[in-house]
């Protein structure tokens, strides 16, 4: 994703927060923060986005100091977001209270069932509930983010065979969690493909 501030400007910004203007940050949130909540929306959901990006930007603010002079300002936050929204899914996880209701209640999705968009996104964000925080990652930063297999591998730090094959590992168990909560999604996509 291009960035939203130019180079120049941004360098300014983070040398100025580096010598300890607190104030040189508040253009950097203004410009990045709402790609920030847009990715924290696609890997924990929206209800909790903005929290989560507000967490990685206090987060880089204090770790400021580490960013390498030079470098883009964003991909570096994405990096502080993703490990945040790594533990808010981790602590989130721990009760799977939510997952269980809809596993009681498997009239959930058609008593009263809202438009279908809506209720496809409900699900796939209750499914991606149920793969680990690293799959979370892996599946929103490829098929949310727009992310390629070489760039994954460069994110990630591991090998694009390894992407590809955690990819696929990741799709599959996203898939089971999908027929389980919802068997009649993966019907209508065999007849769709048919």
């Amino acid at each position: 994703m291009a960035s939203v501030m130019d180079g120049a400007s941004e360098q300014r910004y983070l040398d100025d927060c580096r010598r300890g203007s607190a104030g040189s940050f508040r253009p950097l949130v203004d410009a990045y923060f709402g790609q920030a909540v847009r990715l924290a929306g696609a890997l924990v959901g929206h209800r909790d986005a903005e929290d989560v990006a507000q967490e990685a930007f206090v987060a880089a603010y204090g770790a400021i100091a580490t960013h390498q002079p030079g470098r883009p300002f964003y991909p570096w936050l994405r990096g502080i977001l993703v490990n945040r929204a790594k533990v808010f899914i981790r602590s989130r996880n721990r009760s799977s209270a939510r997952v269980a209701t809809v596993a009681e209640r498997p009239d959930h999705w058609t008593a009263g069932a809202p438009a279908r968009d809506a209720r496809l996104e409900d699900l796939m964000h209750l499914a991606l509930d149920g793969v680990d925080s690293d799959d979370r990652v892996l599946l929103v930063l490829k098929h949310v983010e727009g992310y390629t297999y070489d760039e994954l591998s460069v994110h990630l730090g591991i090998p694009r065979g390894t992407v590809m094959s955690r990819l696929y590992r990741a799709r599959k168990r996203l898939r089971a969690i999908v027929e389980e909560l919802d068997p009649t999604i993966t019907r209508q996509q065999r007849r769709a493909d048919a």
